[in-house]
């Protein structure tokens, strides 16, 4: 029974000692936090857009104007022809890269969508708002999805019937 009881003892004092000992959370006089609301305030400008000045809608305009006439979607020739000057205007990289997404805004045909979508991962917030302006013309559901998804039929049509 001794032995019961100083085990008791010995669990006592280590659950005193566990509970007299924990850390206990401290209250920072100093929670200002406005400091860190202005850093936010200032990073927060340098990444949205002014409304005044949308330099991805100017862009697009300005390739509207000056550009060669697009090729047709039935014209495979000139298609690829436009797909390998616009590769190689995105391979230069800053201004040219510019007016490649803006070709691709304008033109809005699939066979743009892979630069569209590397334009996307730009690191350059000017082809990263270009790109996002092309691509708004290919959201939502195509037409062709939505014709098969129509017509396809229920995993287990015995148990629908």
């Amino acid at each position: 029974m001794t032995q019961a009881l100083s085990g008791a003892a010995i669990a006592a004092v280590i659950a005193a000692c566990w509970l007299l000992g924990r850390p206990r959370p401290k209250i920072l006089r100093s929670t200002d936090a406005s400091a860190v609301a202005a850093l936010n305030r200032s990073q927060m400008e340098l990444v949205l857009p002014r409304e005044g000045n949308e330099p991805a809608s100017e862009m697009s305009r300005q390739v509207a104007a000056t550009s060669q006439a697009l090729p047709a979607a039935a014209d495979r020739r000139g298609r690829l022809q436009l797909l390998a000057q616009l590769q190689r205007q995105f391979q230069q990289g800053g201004e040219a890269r510019r007016r490649a997404l803006a070709v691709c805004t304008v033109w809005q045909h699939r066979d743009a969508l892979p630069l569209i979508r590397r334009g996307l991962r730009d690191s350059d917030q000017q082809v990263a708002a270009l790109a996002a302006e092309a691509m708004a013309h290919f959201r939502g559901r195509t037409s062709g999805s939505a014709q098969l998804a129509a017509a396809k039929p229920p995993r287990n049509v015995s148990r629908t019937r």
